[in-house]
Order: structure tokens, then C-alpha cells, then sequence
């Protein structure tokens, strides 16, 4: 029921990001589905969510006023007592002249050619804590016109992916533009090769950890069974080109927005705060404890940032650098490069490159670094 005590800890669960041990893959899921990282379709509650935090879902969804998350469960949650109340919940909207979106329609659409075009591809740049969005478009006669949608961690690899046949061109749109206001990335048409070699890399990864996934597995693996993974991007550069490189490393005139970005990173400020709680106390209200902090946390950052750390992000830099060159945004690609190729540079520390040093001082103030501090001591997420 949704005044329950386990439907009212589940919502505690979706509203902190923390879930028991055995619950945070199907909590995560819904998560994302409230932030809209997943799109609001029948095959985002595949495999069922358990009662509770279907519930849950289900009355946050209301209280967040999102009604085609309202609308899905209406439809299509996998448990009885959910089903029942988000109909009354939508029924309420009505009376109250709220209007109550359309649902996405997934009926094979009229076949007007023997080989239809594939649908479109897309990829999305990454997120702050590096998440990136892959859509790879096809066609196939038994199952029309069809999408196979994943999430791919820098890192983790792939979290989730969701195969949806049948998927008319106008579904296939409106699916793409709630991505493109939900997911915090651009995102961009690619070629249908790039998106399944990067699943497909996604896939591999998580296979290396021996860790499963969220989503349509078998599909995925049949689908992407026969693609090469995205390996090292090349980039062929002029000299003047090159130059803007190195100079973009050894300026101080203003912060790195991409490494901004990286520290920025949710990852990263939990560990840092965990390494450094002491010293992060201590600076609050002494001048010489914060110059001690500042000390301290450049050779912290220098041992986080290890090989294969600076290796997973360099990777992720130059797909956002080759990402950036698909939108014609020249500077943002060099910058991206810059950092990527720092990254890989793993005799040079970090530190020594001037810009990112500048970026790490003006980003991670000691006044920064305790604010993290009590968001976590007040048991939020930093």
C-alpha cells in the first residue's frame, strides 16, 4: 500500500541513492527512471521491480508530477496493488483537469517497403560522473524497426540496455527528445558502428568484472555478438593544432572545464572525503590547517588518479574529443584532447601540468572540501 512502512523505506531508498546491498541494482533502475535516464517504456520495468519498490515508484512518480511514469505503471507494473492505485491516481489528474500525457505507441507500423531504412543511431557526450547514452538503430523482418538503448559507465562499463522492437520512427523521436531533456549530455546522431562498439565495449567490461547487467541481456549479447569493441581513438592533428594542445596544458589564465568536470565527479568526492575527514575538520576555521589541506589533497589526487584510472578517463576524453569534432565545436574537442592526452602521459604527474594544477586549486577549496564534508556527516550523498 503507499503509506506502508516498506513502501515508505523504499521511498527513502530513491530519495538518498541508498539502498541494502541486494537492492540497489533494482533501486538504481528506479532511480533512474524518475530522473528520466531511462526512458518512461514497458521495457524499463523488465525484469519486475519487487513490490515495494514498484510502490514506491509509483508515489513518487505522483509527487514529482511525472504522469507518463504515472501512465506506465498504469499499464504495465509487474504487482496488482500498483496497477490499481496509479489508476486512481490518473483518473484524480483527470478531475482535476490535469492533463494526462499520451502513451508512447510500440505497434509495428505499416511496412512500406521490403527493406526499410534502420532507425537512426545516437550517442550522448558524458556526464560529470561519466555516463554516456548509446541508441543503436535497426531493422530486422521479424522484428521491424527496432532500438537497442544502453547506458555505458567510463569505468563500470555497461549498467543497462533496453531492447525495443517494433518501434515506430515517431516513438523512436519522441523517445530521443526526452532523452535529450532528461540525460545532463549532448546528445548527437552517429554512425549505427560507433553506438554497438561502444555497447559492445560495455558489454566486455562488464563481463572482465563478472558483473551482470540491468536490462534485455540476451538480446543485447545476440545483437551485438559479432561487433568489435571501441578500442583507442587516433587523432590526426596539424602542427598549429598541436601547439593549441600544449598550450591549453600549460595555461593558467582560467580553470580546465573538462577537468572541472572530472573533479566534479560524485566518485571522486566521496573517496576524497573519506581519505581526507580529518584534515577537511581541522582546516574549517584555521588558515594553516587549510594550506596543510591543500597540500594533502594534490597527493591524494595524484595516487586516485593511477594508471588505470588515467587510462579508463583518458579513453572517455577522446570520445568526447571525437564527439565534440561530429558537432563542429573545434575548441571544446582540442580541450578534451588536451586533457586525454595528459592522461596517458603516465610518467608526467598530474600536478606538474600547470592548467590542471590551477583547476585543482580553484575547484577543490579547503571551504569546498568541507561543505562535501557535512553533506556527508548530514547523511546525504557528497
Amino acid at each position: 500500500m503507499p503509506d506502508s512502512k516498506p513502501t515508505q523505506t523504499a521511498r527513502g531508498w530513491l530519495q538518498t541513492g541508498q539502498a541494502p546491498k541486494d537492492r540497489v541494482t533494482e533501486v538504481a533502475r528506479a532511480s533512474a527512471l524518475l530522473s528520466g535516464q531511462i526512458p518512461a517504456i514497458p521495457a524499463a520495468l523488465t525484469p519486475a521491480l519487487q513490490s515495494d519498490v514498484e510502490m514506491a515508484l509509483l508515489v513518487e512518480a505522483d509527487t514529482r508530477g511525472l504522469l507518463g511514469l504515472v501512465d506506465l505503471l498504469a499499464e504495465h507494473a509487474a504487482n496488482k496493488a500498483v496497477t490499481k492505485h496509479a489508476r486512481k491516481l490518473l483518473f484524480r489528474a483527470k478531475q482535476r483537469g490535469i492533463a494526462v500525457p499520451d502513451r508512447v505507441q510500440t505497434r509495428a507500423p505499416v511496412s512500406l517497403a521490403a527493406k526499410p531504412e534502420p532507425l537512426p543511431s545516437y550517442a550522448s557526450t558524458f556526464d560529470a560522473d561519466g555516463n554516456q547514452l548509446l541508441m543503436m538503430g535497426g531493422w530486422a523482418a521479424a522484428e521491424g524497426s527496432w532500438c537497442l538503448a544502453g547506458f555505458v559507465h567510463d569505468t563500470d562499463g555497461l549498467h543497462s540496455v533496453y531492447f525495443m522492437p517494433h518501434l515506430s520512427r515517431t516513438a523512436h523521436r519522441e523517445i530521443v527528445d526526452k532523452m535529450r531533456g532528461s540525460f545532463h549530455g549532448e546528445v548527437i546522431d552517429v554512425p549505427e558502428a560507433f553506438a554497438a562498439s561502444r555497447l559492445r565495449w560495455g558489454t566486455d567490461r562488464r563481463d572482465a568484472r563478472q558483473i551482470g547487467w540491468e536490462g534485455d541481456q540476451a538480446d543485447a549479447r545476440r545483437i551485438l555478438a559479432d561487433v568489435e569493441p571501441l578500442g583507442e581513438i587516433e587523432f590526426n592533428l596539424d602542427a598549429a593544432d598541436e601547439a593549441l594542445l600544449t598550450a591549453h596544458l600549460e595555461s593558467t589564465a582560467a580553470t580546465c572545464a573538462v577537468t572541472a568536470d572530472l573533479l566534479d565527479a560524485r566518485a571522486l568526492r566521496k573517496a576524497a572525503t573519506a581519505a581526507l575527514t580529518a584534515e577537511i575538520r581541522a582546516a574549517r576555521d584555521n588558515a594553516e590547517a587549510q594550506a596543510a589541506l591543500t597540500a594533502k589533497l594534490e597527493g591524494w589526487l595524484e595516487s586516485w588518479f593511477d594508471a588505470d584510472r588515467r587510462n579508463n578517463y583518458a579513453g572517455r576524453l577522446e570520445i568526447e574529443a571525437w564527439l565534440r569534432h561530429q558537432m563542429s565545436q573545434r575548441e571544446e574537442m582540442l580541450r578534451a584532447l588536451a586533457v586525454a592526452r595528459l592522461m596517458r602521459d603516465v610518467q608526467r604527474p598530474l600536478l606538474a601540468a600547470p592548467a590542471f594544477a590551477h583547476t585543482v586549486r580553484a575547484q577543490l577549496r579547503p571551504e569546498v572540501l568541507a561543505s562535501w564534508q557535512m553533506t556527508v556527516e548530514s547523511g546525504g550523498n557528497p
